[in-house]
């Protein structure tokens, strides 16, 4: 659901109201409270009194978005701009386009991804060929001058620098933009960043989890969860974690270090989706905490699997969004 679409299918507050009001009452509008019919006229501020328990009322009310200032259109209007956006969105990105608060974007877009959280719970187990790999969320320091860099280009390249700095042209970097290298730049299971393991189906779903510990337990007991072992084939790299997977699951390891593929074993279709979560946090988020990584993974999960069909995750989150609570 596009933004044209939304504007011309929901062209004011009213109309945003009377359709989310069908979603949670159905036919008939009812108190929020003591779930009466006898409601007044709808007042100047959309809302209801209820004759029966004598509270003012409205769809709001009891729902994931109880006590919200914001009019309903602009939930519709950020429900269709986050679901649209396949690598994410910032918190930036979505204030401007709201026209609202950096922290009231930020709280909205947390609270689309905890519903998301919720939606992710219901997938039904992964079967056929699933894959399963890690992945490490976190910055990777910039890598100084290698054997490559010849003592003849260095001197060429300090001559060049000297006549620029006599030029009144200063290279250091100062204050807090200083840039932090190594010498050896670690990747992978060698860096302190945070682990976070997935399961796909070909053609199929996904599920990814943080996991701060990675070993044969906490893997097996996510495969347990969300594979059907008796149906499936499990494919992953030689990482010793997958070593004892074939005592619960029929098992294929492909060695990175001789190949990455061979004849269709391959981990490609989880390696895409890692792609899909690396460039969405370095391009959009450019850094996440560990307490929120969880609900960033999740919206990336949730949009992935419902990547053939927009609008199914607009109405989605609509119809969540007003589930009473």
């Amino acid at each position: 659901m596009n933004i044209i679409e939304i504007s011309s299918k929901f062209p004011d507050e009213l109309s945003c109201i009377e359709y989310a009001e069908r979603l949670r009452f159905g036919n008939s509008v009812r108190c929020a409270y003591c779930d009466s019919t006898k409601l007044s006229k709808r007042r100047s501020d959309h809302r209801h009194k209820c004759t029966t328990c004598n509270r003012s009322t409205s769809v709001t009310v009891n729902t994931n978005i109880h006590n919200t200032r914001l009019p309903l259109k602009t939930w519709f209007y950020a429900i269709s701009i986050i679901t649209d956006a396949k690598k994410g969105l910032s918190a930036l990105q979505l204030q401007r386009n709201l026209d609202i608060s950096y922290p009231t974007a930020f709280s909205m877009y947390h609270k689309l991804r905890e519903l998301m959280m919720i939606e992710n719970k219901e997938i039904e187990p992964l079967e056929g060929i699933v894959e399963m790999d890690e992945t490490y969320i976190g910055g990777r320091p910039r890598r100084q001058s290698d054997s490559s860099f010849k003592p003849m280009q260095r001197e060429h390249l300090d001559a060049q620098i000297k006549e620029a700095n006599n030029n009144g042209f200063d290279f250091k970097p100062k204050g807090k933009n200083r840039a932090k290298t190594t010498k050896a730049v670690l990747y992978g299971r060698a860096t302190d960043n945070i682990p976070v393991v997935g399961i796909v189906q070909r053609n199929g779903d996904v599920v990814a989890q943080v996991m701060n510990v990675l070993t044969y337990e906490n893997l097996k007991t996510m495969v347990k969860k969300h594979v059907d072992e008796a149906n499936s084939l499990l494919v992953t790299d030689s990482y010793s974690g997958y070593k004892s997977m074939k005592k619960i699951i029929d098992h294929i390891k492909v060695d990175h270090n001789r190949f990455y593929s061979y004849k269709g074993v391959n981990s490609n279709t989880i390696e895409s989706f890692w792609a899909i979560i690396e460039r969405g946090i370095m391009g959009q988020y450019h850094s996440v905490s560990a307490k929120m990584l969880p609900n960033y993974v999740a919206e990336f999960v949730y949009k992935y699997n419902n990547r053939k069909d927009n609008d199914a995750m607009f109405y989605e989150m609509l119809e969540n969004l007003f589930k009473r609570i």
